[in-house]
């Protein structure tokens, strides 16, 4: 018997598989048919994308709460500017590949937790809390007119390490600086609302600035326009306090005179804490109304 070679032996599987084109054209086959498989779950992989978990979306949760979540986290990062209103409901369903009443479902949502409005012939826009979360609701104006606004004042301002309890409520790391504000409102020359205001001095370096020449009847419009953090929601707290030395001395009152204090934090619409706030009213200058359905 013939020995063969070493060259022959490596020709075997080359001559082997030409002996057998139907298999080879089998696996083609199937690669073909697969092809449409591929490039499917390409297409579904491309538009899961904006839910991936990196943008705060949880697979876990149903596929309206996902695209809820995302659509914080856009407005979050300010993807629509001020008075901008948001793609129609259609436009959005197509985006997500979602059906358009899941989509209605979703923007209800977003209504509900007061993020975003609704005008009617307009369209959806982000909520802007500054138009309902003023703190002058809480003062009686004495029969002035309410669309008259006080004259406010930035009576000190400094940055500084805050008070542990104020770190913890604006989630700041040890060390981490903030920005105090001590603001008073006044209706001619008596003041009515005395305010100590904390801000994450790494957002709002900015404030400092425009404050020094600057003191609008209003800071929430003015968090947004220089340093681009737009408030979503308020959450109040109301005490009656004796004042102390310091507080009295602002209302020209006598310390231990009991005054009404409202504890606020507000939040952006990533639900990140932007300002603590303590603020002052006389008891007879206090007032406050709600409706509620």
């Amino acid at each position: 018997m013939r020995t063969r070679s070493k060259f022959e032996m490596l020709l075997m599987p080359i001559k082997k598989n030409a002996k057998n084109p139907p298999l080879a054209k089998k696996n083609a086959s199937l690669s073909k048919k697969n092809t449409p498989l591929l490039k499917k779950n390409a297409s579904l992989s491309q538009k899961n994308a904006s839910l991936a978990p990196e943008n705060g979306s949880d697979p876990r949760l149903p596929r309206y709460l996902q695209v809820r979540d995302d659509l914080l986290q856009r407005i979050a990062l300010r993807s629509w500017a001020a008075d901008e209103a948001l793609p129609s409901e259609d436009k959005l369903a197509a985006e997500y590949a979602i059906a358009v009443g899941t989509m209605r479902k979703v923007l209800d949502a977003l209504v509900t937790d007061g993020v975003v409005d609704r005008v009617r012939g307009r369209g959806t826009f982000v909520a802007r809390a500054a138009e309902r979360s003023s703190m002058l609701r809480f003062v009686r104006q004495h029969g002035k007119a309410n669309s008259q606004l006080p004259t406010a004042q930035i009576r000190s301002m400094t940055t500084a390490i805050p008070p542990l309890a104020v770190a913890d409520k604006l989630k700041l790391k040890p060390r981490d600086k903030a920005l105090y504000l001590h603001r008073t409102r006044s209706f001619d020359d008596e003041i009515v609302l005395s305010e100590h205001i904390w801000l994450p001095l790494a957002r709002f370096r900015k404030l400092q600035k425009y404050l020094k020449s600057n003191s609008p009847p209003s800071l929430y419009p003015v968090y947004e326009s220089e340093c681009d953090v737009l408030v979503s929601r308020a959450i109040d707290d109301l005490t009656a306090k004796p004042l102390n030395r310091a507080n009295a001395s602002v209302f020209k009152l006598k310390t231990k005179t009991v005054a009404i204090c409202v504890e606020r934090l507000m939040l952006d619409h990533a639900g990140e804490p932007v300002e603590w706030r303590t603020s002052f009213v006389p008891a007879e200058r206090f007032q406050y109304s709600a409706e509620i359905r």
